[in-house]
């Protein structure tokens, strides 16, 4: 096994980026291990806060010199040791021709607020680069920079002569200059056709087709059109779409193909799951207030869904969204996104929808070497048609609401709550490093809860426990949404769940830590002032929570399991 050594350098501004190009390594090492390769990550976290005989950026440098990557990443500063790093980098490039040195300005805005004299030192360093003839490359968002880089790591590779396991004809296969799509360019389909289908349900994309009729013979309109889709879609699909559109971007590659097809078919499941979620946990709530009997009839899918002991595929997504949309039309119940209303009574778009699903999981199937552009151009067919027939969710908005305080001043008649809560949106970098928002009402709202809602985030859904805020369950900073994915039914009956940034996957099941009587004040107290009790009991609450439905939803009478002693 042959190591990489990669040197990630950024200020504390960019901790949320470096650890994120971080994860991105790691799951490129999923995939390099097949060719004996291993990229190893150098950086601060790498290094224990301990006494040392020299500074520790003495030791931090010496790690650099026996790196053969260096990524340099920088904001609004460029602070004394970064420099120093890319100094020190650069110095042995120019003495060995190693390492290979790359650095990243992010672009995006600022407030003005945020400006200080340290601004000055990144166009200094700016500068100095320009002197010293380096190039410099800009990223918009996390996205971005894993499309680019890894376009520059597929280039480098190679030159350090690390490609034992690629096959010689694939090497061929893949350079072949007829193999590349002349007259396909990626999203172009899906952006016209999205826009016009959000048109009636979103104000900014009705009035740039108003003002721009022929948009698309203009580049810069064209990225305006795509910006809009991805900020109009509801958060969790924003964010979907602007990866598909990241990619669509990228220079062409096997890779390329493979990562478009991937995330057409994790955008149309997210579509569905959400609106699934939102679904059964309307039916969850009509069933606790007894509108509605649905736990007798046992619906197949609906036991399915929280009886699965592995993630369901696009298809059965789909099948529960049939099947619950029935559920809903037998009952006669209102459904709580009534523009869905339409996928209820239309049996055509239903078909629509079913084909498109069936043809994109097809898609899923091929590996890399069997992937063409006519495949990407196909997927991206299936995700618009069924795209358009969710376009409704352009009027919806998400927020993951955190914890919620009360303040009342001296002689106030009535005091106010304070929602701390992160807006999910699609054109949002990096939800892990979402800013926090406040907002004062005079009640409260369930904490620790992702809502989704149309024009008063006071009617909303809450999707708790399906769609989750882990990092706001664990007491962290930011927002790391995570979509239920399946229990561990028949072992530990631990929960599942996808994290959308990048589809890797949460557990937890019921801690052994037991929250004191609510009677006992002061041992309560006690416990509570722990973080890691508040953390245990968050995720304790979401397990109740998950179990409760599943009990309320389904019929368990099988499931049952006598005590053999107390039978006898």
């Amino acid at each position: 096994m042959k190591t990489i050594r990669i040197f990630i350098a950024s200020s504390s501004e960019l901790k949320e980026d470096r650890d994120q190009l971080r994860m991105f390594v790691s799951q490129e090492n999923d995939r390099l291990h097949k060719k004996g390769l291993y990229l190893e990550i150098v950086q601060w976290e790498n290094f224990l806060d301990a006494i040392s005989e020299t500074r520790m950026q003495d030791e931090y440098n010496e790690a650099l010199k026996q790196c053969d990557l260096v990524i340099c990443l920088f904001f609004t500063k460029v602070g004394r040791f970064s420099e120093e790093e890319f100094d020190t980098a650069y110095e042995l490039f120019k003495n060995e021709g190693k390492p290979k040195i790359w650095t990243y300005f992010k672009d995006a805005s600022i407030t003005t607020g945020s400006i200080t004299d340290d601004f000055n030192s990144l166009l200094k360093f700016k500068n100095k680069l320009a002197d010293l003839g380096h190039f410099y490359t800009r990223y918009t968002n996390i996205d971005n920079l894993f499309n680019q880089y890894k376009t520059q790591l597929e280039r480098v590779l190679p030159e350090l002569g690390l490609t034992p396991a690629v096959k010689e004809t694939d090497r061929v296969e893949i350079s072949k200059p007829e193999n590349k799509p002349e007259n396909h360019s990626f999203n172009e389909h899906l952006t016209a056709h999205l826009l016009q289908a959000i048109r009636p349900f979103n104000r900014k994309a009705s009035i740039f087709l108003n003002e721009n009729p022929n948009w698309q013979d203009n580049e810069q309109l064209h990225r305006i059109a795509k910006q809009i889709i991805i900020s109009s879609y509801v958060g969790v699909l924003g964010l979907q779409l602007r990866k598909l559109m990241s990619i669509g971007q990228e220079p062409y590659s096997s890779g390329k193909l493979e990562r478009y097809i991937q995330t057409c078919g994790h955008t149309v499941k997210r579509g569905l799951q959400l609106l699934n979620y939102a679904l059964i946990s309307t039916l969850w709530d009509k069933q606790i207030n007894g509108d509605v009997d649905v736990k007798k009839e046992s619906d197949e899918q609906l036991r399915k869904f929280f009886r699965s002991s592995t993630e369901t595929n696009l298809y059965d997504e789909f099948k529960l969204t049939q099947s619950l949309l029935g559920i809903f039309s037998s009952k006669n119940l209102d459904i709580p996104i009534v523009e869905s209303k339409i996928l209820q009574r239309d049996p055509q778009i239903r078909q629509a929808i079913e084909e498109a699903c069936l043809s994109l999981q097809e898609l899923l199937k091929k590996n890399c070497q069997e992937l063409a552009p006519e495949d990407c151009l196909s997927a991206e067919n299936n995700v618009t048609k069924i795209l358009e027939h969710l376009s409704f969710f352009a009027a919806y908005r998400m927020i993951s609401l955190k914890d919620i305080h009360y303040s009342q001043q001296r002689n106030e008649k009535a005091g106010l709550y304070l929602h701390n809560y992160t807006y999910l949106a699609g054109e949002n970098s990096d939800t892990s490093i979402s800013k926090i928002r406040v907002r004062r009402e005079d009640s409260p709202i369930l904490s620790f809860a992702v809502l989704l809602f149309k024009d008063n985030f006071r009617q909303n859904i809450n999707l708790d426990p399906f769609i989750i805020d882990y990092n706001g369950l664990a007491l962290n900073g930011g927002s790391k949404i995570c979509f239920y994915s399946h229990l561990n039914t028949y072992t530990d009956k631990k929960l599942n769940y996808i994290f959308i940034e990048d589809n890797s996957t949460v557990s937890f099941k019921k801690s052994d830590n037991p929250k004191p009587e609510d009677a006992d004040v002061l041992k309560l107290n006690r416990w509570l002032a722990e973080p890691n009790n508040r953390k245990d009991l968050n995720f304790d609450n979401v397990y109740e929570l998950f179990f409760a439905a599943k009990n309320q939803l389904i019929n368990l009478d099988e499931e049952t399991q006598l005590d053999p002693f107390q039978s006898a």
